[in-house]
């Protein structure tokens, strides 16, 4: 069950935490789900808020972490982007810290700009279209970055995974694409789609609907009237189309292989 990802150069587009770590940090105040060790799960629209402060007591947001998601601001990449780092945008300023430190500041092309090494212990700012910050970090000046998840709730969980829209939370319907920032012809056109839902004994549903009455996929209010009728007192849209797709004991259960897309990030659940 696959989570969003742009389709240009595969880079994700959401919130995928594994083991208290950003892999892909949320964007957008997106839906996500989290769930820990003990069984626990939470869905709810997810905001990631970190502000980087300088030594001179100079304060930057940052846009995003480790994410394909780009615009002008100021862009975290850790180790767990990769063990280096491509310039997705033209003419960004790559600020590489190491233990709290600016080490160096280079102006980088574009996407053709050799790939830039993320140190092990420290992280590349990828500063687009920022001039005050960029000018706030030159070589020797001290960084410091705190980071707070909104609502306060999700913190405790390790593993998070971003899709969206949000569709039930606490038994009520609450979706809004608009809110999220996905387009109105995305909610309302009929796609397959997948979802996950929690249901009030704690069972999770991993949920795929190729087709409807009506035609080759539900909407997303179809989306959600169908979660509710299947008992999920929460669930969260994840991508639809061609990666809609239900795998269960070895083989596809909603579609034929060869109409499959390739799988970038998906939910996957392994029995003992």
């Amino acid at each position: 069950m696959r989570v969003f990802f742009n389709r240009n150069n595969q880079l994700p587009l959401g919130a995928v935490r594994y083991n208290s770590n950003w892999i892909s940090g949320p964007i957008l105040s997106r839906g996500v789900v989290g769930w820990d060790s003990q069984g626990q799960v939470r869905m709810d629209r997810l905001f990631l808020k970190q502000t980087l402060t300088t030594s001179n007591g100079q304060s930057f947001p940052i846009q995003a972490i480790n994410s394909g998601y780009v615009q002008a601001g100021i862009g975290l990449y850790t180790p767990a982007w990769g063990a280096s780092y491509r310039p997705i945008l033209a003419n960004e300023t790559i600020v590489t810290v190491v233990q709290n430190q600016v080490v160096n500041q280079q102006l980088a092309a574009g996407e053709n700009h050799p790939p830039i090494p993320i140190p092990a212990n420290g992280y590349l700012l990828a500063v687009r279209a920022y001039t005050a910050a960029a000018q706030a970090l030159p070589p020797r000046t001290g960084i410091t970055i705190q980071s707070e998840l909104q609502p306060a709730r999700l913190s405790p969980f390790p593993q998070i995974v971003g899709g969206g829209p949000l569709l039930i939370r606490n038994r009520a319907i609450v979706l809004d694409a608009e809110l999220e920032q996905f387009s109105r012809a995305f909610a309302t056109q009929a796609a397959p789609r997948s979802a996950i839902g929690l249901a009030a004994n704690g069972e999770l549903l991993l949920v795929a609907v190729h087709q409807s009455p009506a035609g080759t996929g539900p909407t997303l209010g179809e989306l959600a009237q169908i979660m509710a009728q299947l008992g999920s007192t929460d669930a969260l849209n994840l991508d639809g189309g061609s990666s809609a797709s239900l795998y269960l004991g070895g083989r596809l259960l909603n579609r034929h292989p060869r109409t499959a897309a390739r799988v970038n990030n998906a939910i996957g659940v392994f029995l003992p």
